[in-house]
């Protein structure tokens, strides 16, 4: 059951402007363009969606990295958009991150307990014995052995480093975390044990995720709601039963059936994804989807569809949803 809200986003954008030329004007790259939705304590929101459609850049302004160019994120109630610095700073602490590559994120002249020990150095009073014997305990919460704690990340392996990544980000007791492809640089025989993990961790401390990736079967496994982006925007959104049960969106049907299969038949049956992403630089009119999209009629290339509620938590920006079923 999920709790209450610990996160919302309204209208969020993020534009940066990209010099095109030396007596031209800047354009404007549209990376994230009017976004919304609510996470409770709890839950795993997913973010899918190919390269280049915004799921970094929705990380950079959760995590308040980076200032969104318009919108509202409210965490706690509270407007991180206009906080000040004493308030972001401790609104920060509510939201950590764990990185796609376990070999980049940790130092690697430090030692793991230090890397534990420095947020709590940071953001809290606690002693130094206290500190340590924190660390040590996130460890074995972990799965890792706490005397572990003197080694150097490149005594661990790529699941191990991943693990206290993930005890690093836990350290100040969040409400949230953004898990940015958390998997996807690990054996495949090693995902499944920290997607197992972070459910395991999530069912002890109520932490709410927002996972961020492009295997389908890892979201499937991991997810409780699903928002699929493309070009900045959410073009489908639902509980994730409903989402891989019944897509509504063209584009989600395509992302589903890029998903390789072991039957025959149902690998010549799939719908196939033609054309590249287009440039945030110069999106098409309309539906941004349209140019690749085998149901698009005049309207589509005109008008840009709203997101519209079908009823069940399942939210679609298309025109023709009601006709293709």
């Amino acid at each position: 059951m999920s709790g209450a809200v610990v996160l919302e986003a309204s209208a969020l954008a993020k534009h940066y402007p990209v010099s095109t030329g030396f007596l031209t004007p800047k354009a404007l790259a549209r990376a994230l363009d009017g976004v919304s939705f609510t996470l409770c304590a709890g839950t795993t929101l997913a973010v899918v969606g190919e390269s280049g459609c915004g799921k970094s850049t929705l990380a950079r302004q959760l995590t308040m990295i980076e200032r969104p160019t318009r919108g509202a994120l409210l965490l706690d109630g509270a407007d991180v958009t206009h906080a000040d610095a004493a308030l972001k700073k401790r609104l920060r602490q509510q939201v950590q991150m764990v990185f796609q590559n376990p070999y980049a994120s940790l130092n690697p002249r430090k030692k793991i307990g230090h890397a534990l020990e420095e947020p709590l150095a940071i953001n809290t009073a606690a002693t130094r014995a206290e500190r340590r014997e924190r660390a040590r305990a996130m460890l074995a919460r972990v799965g890792l052995r706490p005397e572990h704690d003197v080694r150097y990340p490149h005594m661990f392996s790529g699941g191990q480093r991943q693990r206290v990544a993930i005890a690093r980000a836990l350290m100040l007791q969040p409400r949230i975390v953004v898990l940015d492809e958390p998997v996807s640089a690990l054996d495949v025989s090693i995902q499944a044990q920290v997607l197992n993990l972070l459910m395991d961790l999530q069912d002890e401390t109520r932490v709410a995720y927002v996972f961020i990736s492009h295997n389908l079967a890892v979201v499937e496994l991991i997810a409780d709601e699903v928002l699929v982006m493309y070009l900045g925007k959410v073009v489908e959104q639902a509980p994730k039963a409903m989402l891989f049960g019944t897509p509504r969106h063209p584009y989600t049907r395509a992302l589903l059936a890029s998903t390789p299969r072991i039957d025959a038949g149902a690998r010549r049956d799939r719908p196939v994804l033609t054309g590249e992403l287009p440039s945030p630089l110069t999106p098409p009119s309309g539906c941004a989807f349209h140019q690749r999209c085998p149901h698009a009629v005049a309207r589509c290339r005109a008008e840009v569809p709203p997101l519209e509620d079908l009823g069940s938590g399942q939210r679609v920006a298309c025109h023709r949803v009601h006709e293709i079923g």
